[in-house]
């Protein structure tokens, strides 16, 4: 139904709607007609099983009639007086076939039967006469004509009887006149009896049996089944042979002590429906031409009704697409009609609010520029007609646009925005302008090269310098441009507004404001995102590595402890620099997870170290970002646990911008670890913010000097002056000072002489391979053998 036009839908419906309405008015109908022929039936049934009784009641008192004629034969009295058995039963048989009985029967006043005209042994006078088995029709015979209906051998029979008189009675005569097919057939054409009717004997107690059928060879009886006797006494409704049927049963007058016997009359439902037969052909036909005259109305009907709605469907369907032409017009004045004009209307309205939702999306509200989807649009039009000539976007920045709004509002900043646009178009002859962010614009240059763009650039730049005046206010911008070309650094409007981005970045950081993309130089190239997925790998497959740098304790000249510094060895790439991928990892979150697994591969090598007598203090490098889980200390001290190690093996080094950042939660992260007994290291202390003023707050145990000042400690007397004090005032604070970056044996001399704790750098060896280390460790376990070069790896 889902593929149906909506005019063949609806001219079905009018043609199902029809067709319906004829057949339940021809069921209605003909199941009225049935109805009525059903009680006509019932009455006609009930009506013809009184009249059968009726009649069979007269035939009866003909019969007695006739009989009561024989008794008053003379003849035949006499020979019953005189007890003359000869002759009694020859005058029997005569009237017997007047009469037509099929027996006769002389009866005694004892109620013995003394002659029978089926039977010439009955009477004789060596016989022990039998008794008439009807006695209470004996005892009627006296003072009645007496007649009823027997079963006698299995067969239905008139049994007639009349007493004999000479004056006095002398004996009876009893007629037995069959109940037959023969005469039920005949009853029938004397009278309105129906055609299917059954005399019905129960010889056999519980089993009821055929003696007599009328002109009808119906089974009634094998169709009816009865059970237990049982009968249907009432008009019901039944079928026989296939046929419809109204059944009733009907006792008949008897005797005391004889097999029942009923008749069973039928009235055919199907024969008296007939004759209404034609008139049902009749009403067929008017159905079918009826609905023939449906068909054409209702498909001229539907397609009156459809075709302005196909019409107005096919105008929904150019809407969808975005043509709003006028719908077709529909010249009617129904309610389709005002239909198709309400159509109209909203696709007008829907028009006119698409075009000012497309412009509010594609237009900036404050500048009345495009959008930065807009400028795509344009650029890759403008891209595509170029047949790659050339072109150049410049990205324009306003860097104090967060200023100005703390400071001056919203409003006086969307005032000065929609200055800079105006003026980004008066020195931008052809050029395309769009405000693409809330603090930058660009300028689309088609068929410009790269000293063209220089010198748009520059113009902006000029006219973006003069400061923005209101009133007493007079506010500079600040603007950066940077500048992406087509097609070197992109073929598409994406491409080319990323690198600008990232050009204008650079450009707000730099003294000429004005930067070009390089690619060598962007910090976003989509390899870093593919770098990150392979950390992410890595350390899902425990692809990293640790390396160890010796920390040289100066007093003893011994290795009592090293720095753990991750390596990743790349498949593809090979080794990867740590300033390539930590700082990535700590820009996408991913760095707590390298700190956890430095932190454990670390222990769990400090653990295997101590098992083999070499017992070292390790110093584990954290980001900013780990100072952010409150849940830090408990892991680090779960894992001391696990590798069953005392704290004090263990010192975390952060960097002072890392504690600066996050102070307050720094400082509880780090004094829940000092507490615990693990060390805190203030990593390349000497370039950040902090002073010993600051640190007195912090729970610090080691500061590590950083090599900026090592460098050139053997030359550098300011240098000399900067770390004496750092070492001098660490002391008297209780801090152990570690002077990293030791790249000469005079730097090293001279952080043993001003007391120095530990020092560390490729002059004392660089990071190792844990076997590496192992056995560095044990060749230089003495003093002498201190002072192995190498090359600083730490990352």
């Amino acid at each position: 139904m889902g593929n149906l036009s909506f005019r063949l839908r609806l001219g079905l419906l009018f043609v199902a709607t029809l067709v319906i309405v004829q057949l339940l008015t021809a069921g209605l109908i003909y199941e009225v007609t049935r109805r009525a022929l059903v009680t006509e039936g019932e009455r006609q049934l009930t009506a013809n099983a009184g009249a059968f009784v009726s009649q069979m009641d007269d035939i009866s008192a003909r019969v007695a009639g006739n009989v009561e004629v024989i008794s008053l034969d003379y003849a035949l009295r006499s020979a019953i007086a005189e007890r003359d058995r000869g002759t009694v039963l020859s005058m029997l048989r005569n009237h017997g076939r007047r009469v037509g009985a099929s027996g006769m029967l002389w009866i005694g006043l004892d109620g013995a039967v003394l002659a029978d005209t089926n039977d010439a042994t009955t009477g004789n006078v060596d016989v022990t006469p039998r008794r008439f088995p009807f006695p209470d029709l004996i005892k009627k015979a006296y003072s009645e004509r007496t007649a009823a209906v027997v079963v006698l051998d299995g067969n239905a029979y008139w049994m007639v009887v009349v007493p004999i008189y000479a004056p006095q009675p002398v004996g009876l005569v009893a007629v037995n006149v069959p109940l037959d097919n023969t005469l039920l057939s005949h009853m029938q054409q004397l009278s309105a009896l129906p055609r299917d009717i059954e005399l019905l004997a129960q010889a056999v107690p519980n089993h009821w049996s055929v003696v007599a059928r009328g002109s009808s060879q119906t089974n009634l009886l094998g169709s009816i089944a009865p059970v237990n006797g049982d009968l249907p006494w009432k008009p019901t409704l039944m079928m026989v042979g296939g046929m419809q049927y109204i059944v009733m049963a009907q006792h008949l007058k008897q005797p005391v002590n004889t097999a029942p016997v009923v008749a069973l009359l039928g009235y055919s439902l199907d024969d008296a429906l007939r004759p209404f037969h034609s008139a049902m052909v009749a009403g067929t036909i008017l159905l079918c031409l009826g609905l023939a005259m449906g068909l054409l109305v209702a498909w001229l009907v539907a397609r009156s009704v459809s075709r302005p709605i196909e019409a107005l469907a096919a105008a929904v369907k150019r809407i969808e697409v975005g043509d709003y032409r006028a719908p077709v017009s529909v010249q009617r004045h129904d309610e389709i009609g005002q239909l198709a004009v309400a159509f109209g209307t909203m696709t007008d309205a829907v028009r006119q609010r698409e075009d000012r939702i497309r412009h509010q999306a594609m237009h900036d509200p404050v500048t009345n520029l495009p959008t930065r989807m807009a400028a795509e649009e344009s650029i890759n039009r403008s891209i595509a007609t170029d047949d790659g000539v050339g072109g150049a976007l410049l990205m324009i920045g306003i860097a104090r646009v967060p200023d100005i709004i703390k400071t001056m509002g919203h409003s006086l900043c969307d005032r000065l925005m929609r200055d800079a646009g105006e003026r980004i178009r008066d020195v931008s002859d052809g050029a395309f302008i769009a405000r693409v962010t809330d603090t930058q614009f660009m300028a689309w240059l088609p068929q410009t090269d790269k000293s063209n763009a220089t010198a748009a650039a520059l113009r902006i730049l000029d006219a973006l310098n003069t400061p923005y005046k209101e009133k007493d206010v007079a506010i500079d911008r600040l603007p950066a441009i940077g500048v992406a070309i087509y097609p070197t650094d992109g073929i598409r409007a994406g491409t080319l507004l990323r690198h600008a981005e990232v050009a204008q970045f650079a450009a707000s950081g730099s003294s000429t404001a004005l930067s070009f993309y390089n690619v060598a130089t962007d910090p976003h190239r989509p390899e870093r995102l593919s770098l990150m997925g392979d950390l992410r790998n890595a350390l899902n497959h425990n692809k990293l590595s640790l390396h160890y740098q010796p920390k040289l304790a100066l007093a003893t000249k011994t290795i009592d402890g090293a720095e753990a510094l991750v390596r990743w060895d790349h498949p593809k790439l090979g080794e990867v620099p740590p300033d390539a991928f930590i700082g990535m990892a700590e820009d996408t979150g991913n760095i707590q997870r390298v700190t956890r697994w430095a932190l454990t591969a670390a222990l769990a090598q400090a653990k295997r170290w101590s098992e083999h007598g070499l017992h070292l203090q390790l110093s584990v490098n954290l980001s900013t970002r780990d100072l952010d889980d409150p849940d830090l200390p408990g892991k680090i001290i779960t894992l001391l646990a696990i590798h069953e190690l005392p704290p004090h093996c263990l010192t975390v080094e952060v960097t002072e911008r890392a504690i600066i950042d996050e102070h307050d939660l720094a400082i509880r992260i780090l004094r829940r670890l000092s507490d615990h007994g693990v060390g805190i290291a203030i990593d390349d202390f000497g370039v950040g913010q902090s002073t010993f003023a600051y640190l007195r707050h912090l729970p610090v145990s080691e500061l590590k000097i950083d090599q900026m000042f090592i460098k050139n400690l053997g030359t550098e007397r300011k240098d000399q002056i900067i770390v004496h004090s750092i070492v001098d005032l660490s002391h008297r604070l209780g801090y152990h000072v570690t002077a990293e970056g030791v790249e000469n044996k005079a730097a090293l001399d001279y952080l043993t002489s001003i007391g120095c704790d530990h020092a560390q750098g490729y002059y004392i060896a660089h990071a190792m391979a844990t076997n590496d280390f192992a056995t560095f460790v044990k060749a230089n376990s003495s003093p002498k053998g201190a002072g192995v070069g190498g090359r600083n790896a730490k990352r």
